[in-house]
């Protein structure tokens, strides 16, 4: 069993509620010139991780909005025609983190970025994504049989994000 869905269900997380996963990275940048935002996605591992989430097939929803059935990220992806091209011939998550990457200045996906700025040329910029999985997707994998949840582990889902979660006793960050 994972130590995620243990530690959820020992928390008493009830499968409609949903945890907050959060990964920041920044880098260093010449701001003065207008391809910073880009040269920070392709540094950081921001864009790969919410790929790599993405194509595990577990529904991913954004912060804001329904966690209903066909509101999650991917679904928002392929009605807006962003999957379209996708050949089955190489990996997805290569081309999520391409798309992704791609809108990246629209913020649509869940994908953000901020930068500071120490002086006219110099700064910092980051690139953060927080998005909402629900408790019984983790649930349901933990205890699925089905063939193409096989390799897909909730311990690695959510591996290198910051995960929350809503409690009676309040909002926790687990470690």
């Amino acid at each position: 069993m994972s130590d995620i869905v243990t530690r959820l269900r020992e928390l008493g997380v009830q499968g409609d509620d949903c945890l907050t996963l959060s990964y920041t990275e920044g880098c260093d940048v010449w701001h003065i010139n207008e391809s910073h935002v880009q040269e920070s996605v392709s540094e950081t591992a921001t864009v790969s991780l919410l790929a790599g989430l993405l194509a595990t097939g577990v529904p991913v929803y954004g912060m804001y909005g329904s966690t209903e059935p066909g509101c999650d990220i991917l679904n928002e992806m392929r009605d807006n025609d962003l999957l379209d091209e996708y050949d089955y011939e190489g990996w997805f998550e290569e081309y999520l983190s391409e798309k992704l990457s791609e809108t990246v200045y629209e913020q649509e996906y869940s994908i953000e970025y901020s930068t500071t700025q120490y002086d006219y040329k110099r700064g910092r910029c980051d690139v953060s994504t927080e998005v909402r999985l629900r408790a019984a997707d983790l649930y349901f994998i933990e205890d699925s049989d089905l063939p193409r949840f096989q390799f897909v582990d909730p311990d690695r889902m959510v591996r290198g994000f910051e995960v929350s979660v809503k409690t009676k006793a309040g909002t926790l960050t687990l470690d």
